[in-house]
């Protein structure tokens, strides 16, 4: 498991700015898909973002599927915008269910 967790932060950090923005946007999308009419923050939007990207990429090295991934390189990025998602919409819906609006 720790293996996995290190092999996320050494895929994440070539490219910082590329992540924050692809987090800040599941971030935004989770959020609004989990509770439509709560009103959150910028910080908020990337919080929850970050730790679903993190979270969505460990899924992804831990599972193995990043060797199915490397054969389709053009997609990349819109594989991880999915992991993304997937980890912030499970953060959001736990961050739902602590504090319900």
């Amino acid at each position: 498991m720790q293996e996995a967790a290190q092999e996320v932060v050494t895929y994440l950090q070539p490219n910082p700015l590329l992540y924050l923005c692809i987090a800040l946007v599941a971030g935004f999308a989770a959020n609004k898909t989990v509770s439509f009419e709560r009103r959150l923050g910028f910080i908020s939007f990337l919080i929850v973002g970050l730790i679903g990207l993190f979270l969505g990429e460990f899924m992804l090295f831990y599972f193995k599927l990043n060797e199915y991934l490397e054969d389709v390189a053009a997609l990349r990025i819109l594989f991880d915008f999915i992991a993304a998602f997937t980890g912030s919409f499970v953060v959001a819906a736990v961050v739902h269910f602590v504090k319900p609006t």
